[in-house]
């Protein structure tokens, strides 16, 4: 039996719910975390066994007789994952457990209706790619960089690609016949990271990524946070500058953003400006040999993303920041000032510290985030957050 979505209960998604967070656990352990009675949790687990969705793994020993754990199978359900983020789109299936089985890349296209036709090929492509592992698709997830509707279906705007209320959710899922998902890139980033990451089941954390541009999402109390109008996050349109002291137009219309200072678009545009080489690895190398020029560009690029940082963390208390950038920049000034700002101007509690962490920004973290965000519906549901 296919394993879609609709064929899951609610009490079929709280098990799920539970051991995607929690990791395996016994009947036993699943009954006392869900508030279930032992019977109720039985007949439920029979269920998922049956449709092979869960697994029994290794005996648990303890007082009494020993329980055998249980974990969501891997080949339970597959999922494609595209980011519109660049060019070209990258489109990914993976399983319930994130591996990646087979990678396409298209031409990113700004017409929607030529779009949504090349994204309908580049499915085809990526199934006869996948071969067995696309026998059980349950979903395809969308990532581009704009803002998306509550019903997750609608892209609202999207400068890059010059959209405006796009419904490329729904238009995808009547060609594909798939339940289809549309969100920002970073919350499509955050949502891999708290169902498949080293934070998977922490209640509360913020990620932060520094690529062409600069993105930022937040799981608060568990859930995604969205904002009214659907726009929490927007670090990048942050002021870090005033008009008259140094403040540089951003591509949003106002002068002034973090993204017109940290992001690397804006560091090789200082770059140029001040005759460097504009390529990153080659600016960083060189600031850590000492070149002034670079050194200057890489500290105030680095400087101005741990401002906000700290601002951050003022605002939500997060336990954790995983900031997603490339990995020349880990250990070089620009990762040494976003700390060293960053720590500086949080409030300092006896005992308490958010952890700040730096991530590797690899070409496919968008796609893998957006076939995250397929696998989180069909996990927690359609109605979930």
């Amino acid at each position: 039996m296919q394993p879609r979505p609709s064929t899951l209960s609610a009490g079929h998604r709280q098990i799920l719910s539970a051991i995607s967070r929690e990791g395996s656990r016994s009947r036993t352990e699943l009954a006392t975390l869900l508030g279930l009675s032992k019977a109720t949790i039985s007949g439920l687990v029979r269920d998922l066994l049956a449709q092979n969705i869960l697994c029994e793994q290794e005996l648990i020993f303890g007082v009494g007789r020993p329980s055998v754990s249980l974990a969501v199978r891997a080949d339970a359900a597959s999922f494609i994952g595209i980011s519109l983020q660049q060019d070209p789109a990258v489109l990914l299936l993976t399983d319930l457990h994130g591996t990646v089985h087979a990678r396409v890349e298209i031409p990113r296209l700004s017409d929607p209706e030529q779009a949504i036709r090349s994204l309908a090929d580049g499915i085809l492509q990526l199934r006869e790619e996948a071969g067995d592992a696309a026998e059980r698709l349950s979903g395809i997830g969308i990532a581009l960089p704009g803002f998306v509707s509550h019903d997750r279906h609608t892209c609202v705007t999207c400068t890059a690609l010059g959209w405006r209320n796009v419904n490329i959710g729904t238009a995808l899922a009547e060609r594909t016949g798939l339940p289809t998902w549309v969100e920002n890139d970073a919350n499509a980033l955050i949502l891999g990271e708290q169902l498949f990451g080293t934070l998977r089941g922490s209640p509360d954390f913020s990620m932060v990524f520094v690529s062409h541009g600069i993105g930022c999402a937040h799981i608060v109390n568990g859930r995604l946070l969205r904002g009214h109008f659907g726009g929490a996050g927007e670090l990048s349109h942050a002021p870090v500058a005033l008009e008259g002291f140094g403040a540089l137009p951003c591509r949003c219309g106002n002068k002034g953003c973090l993204e017109t200072v940290a992001s690397l678009l804006a560091i090789s545009n200082a770059a140029h400006r001040a005759g460097q080489p504009t390529d990153i690895s080659t600016l960083t190398a060189l600031a850590a040999k000492g070149q002034p020029e670079p050194l200057a560009i890489l500290h105030q690029a680095g400087s101005a993303m741990g401002l906000a940082t700290a601002q951050l963390i003022q605002m939500l208390d997060p336990s954790h920041v995983v900031v997603m950038l490339d990995s020349v920049l880990h250990d070089s000034v620009f990762g040494h000032a976003l700390l060293k700002e960053a720590e500086t101007h949080i409030l300092h509690r006896a005992g308490v510290r958010t952890m700040i962490h730096f991530r590797d920004f690899a070409a496919e973290s968008f796609a893998g985030g957006a076939a995250s965000l397929a696998a989180h519906y069909f996990i927690f549901g359609p109605e979930a957050g």
